[in-house]
C-alpha cells in the first residue's frame, strides 16, 4: 500500500512539474496576453466563488441543495438594471439596494417554502428550488423581456489600470476587491463570532443547541439571507461588466455546482479554491494550448471551444483522485 501511495505521489509531482514548465513557456511567449487572461480568470473565478460560497453555506449548514441560487444571482442583475435604468439612481445605489432586496427575497423563500423541508431528504429541496427557478425565469421574461440588456456604470469603473505588461478595465479590479472583502466578512462572521458558533453547534446537535436557548430557525434564515445576498451582489458585479440576459442564471448555476463538487460539498474553502481553479483554467488553458501548438507545430492542440468544457474536465480529474472533492468530508449527504 505504501509503495502504491508513493507511486501516485510521484506521478502527480511529475504532472505538476510538467504543467509548471508549460505555464512558464506560455508566460514567456506572450506576457501581456497571459496577464490579461490571468486577470480575466481571476474576475470570472471570483464571481463563481461568490455564488458558490452562498450555495456552500446553505448546503453545509442547512443541508439544502438550493437550485434556485442561480435565479437569485440573475435577479440581482435585473434589479440593478432597474435601479439604474428605470429609477435613474447610480450604480453605487444599485450595488447596495439589489443585494439587500435579494436577501429579503431569500428570507421569504426560506421561511415560506424551505423551512418545512428542514431535516428531510435533500432531493425534496432540490426539486422545490428547481421549480422556483422556473418561476423566477418566467417572471423575469415577463417583466424585463427576453432580450439581453445592459446599463451604464460610473466612468471610474471604465478607466484602464496599468499592470505593467498590460492594461485592464478598473471594473475588473473592483470586482476582485469587492469579492475578497465579501469573503473575509463571511469568514469572520462564521468563524469568529458567537452567531457563527451557534449555527455550527446547531448543525452538529440541533436539539441541544435549542435547549441552550438558541433560536436556530432564525439563525438558519439569516444564513440563507447571507447566501442570497452574495448571489445578488455577484449578479450586480457581473451585469455591470458584461450585461445581463434571462439565461445567465441557468448557465452559472451549472458551473457553480461543478465548483461545489470540485471543492467538496458544503466546504467554505472548497468553494473558494474550486471557483478560482475553474476561472483560471477557463482563461489560461486555451492560451497554453495555443503555445503548445506554436512550439510543436501541431495545430490539433489549439482546440476551439475548449473553455466551455474545461470545468467538467477539471471536475473529472479531481474526482478521479479525490472522490469527495478537494475538501469534502466523509459522510456528508451520504
Amino acid at each position: 500500500m505504501t509503495q502504491r501511495v508513493e507511486k501516485v505521489r510521484t506521478r502527480w509531482k511529475l504532472v505538476y512539474i510538467f504543467l509548471s514548465i508549460w505555464l512558464v513557456s506560455s508566460i514567456i511567449r506572450n506576457p501581456s496576453l497571459f496577464a490579461a487572461q490571468f486577470v480575466s480568470g481571476f474576475v470570472y473565478g471570483m464571481i463563481l466563488v461568490m455564488i458558490a460560497l452562498g450555495l456552500a453555506l446553505i448546503l453545509g449548514l442547512m443541508g439544502i441543495i438550493n437550485f434556485a441560487h442561480g435565479a437569485l444571482f440573475m435577479l440581482g442583475a435585473y434589479l440593478a438594471f432597474s435601479v439604474v435604468s428605470w429609477f435613474g439612481l447610480s450604480f453605487w445605489a444599485a450595488l447596495i439596494i439589489a443585494p439587500l432586496a435579494i436577501g429579503l427575497i431569500g428570507a421569504l423563500m426560506e421561511v415560506i417554502t424551505l423551512r418545512p423541508l428542514h431535516g428531510s431528504d435533500p432531493e425534496a429541496a432540490l426539486l422545490l428550488t428547481f421549480g422556483l427557478t422556473m418561476m423566477f425565469e418566467e417572471a423575469i421574461r415577463f417583466v424585463w423581456g427576453a432580450q439581453p440588456k445592459s446599463y451604464s456604470t460610473p466612468s471610474i469603473l471604465t478607466q484602464p489600470v496599468n499592470l505593467g505588461v498590460t492594461s485592464v478595465p478598473s471594473s475588473r479590479i473592483f470586482t476582485v476587491a469587492i469579492g475578497m472583502i465579501s469573503l473575509a466578512v463571511v469568514y469572520l462572521l462564521i468563524v469568529r463570532t458567537d452567531f457563527g458558533l451557534t449555527i455550527r453547534a446547531g448543525v452538529q446537535d440541533a436539539e441541544m443547541t435549542e435547549l441552550a436557548g438558541v433560536n436556530l430557525p432564525i439563525r438558519f434564515t439569516a444564513m440563507f439571507v447571507i447566501g442570497a445576498m452574495l448571489a445578488g451582489l455577484a449578479g450586480v458585479l457581473r451585469s455591470a461588466e458584461v450585461g445581463l440576459d434571462p439565461g445567465m442564471g441557468g448557465t452559472f448555476i451549472i458551473i457553480v455546482f461543478v465548483v461545489i463538487v470540485i471543492g467538496g460539498m458544503g466546504s467554505f474553502f472548497g468553494a473558494i479554491v474550486g471557483g478560482l481553479l475553474i476561472g483560471w483554467a477557463r482563461f489560461l488553458v486555451p492560451g497554453m494550448l495555443e503555445t503548445a501548438a506554436y512550439y510543436t507545430g501541431i495545430q490539433a492542440f489549439n482546440i476551439q471551444g475548449i473553455a466551455r468544457v474545461l470545468p467538467f474536465l477539471l471536475m473529472i480529474i479531481v474526482l478521479l483522485d479525490r472522490p469527495r472533492g478537494l475538501f469534502g468530508e466523509e459522510g456528508f449527504l451520504e
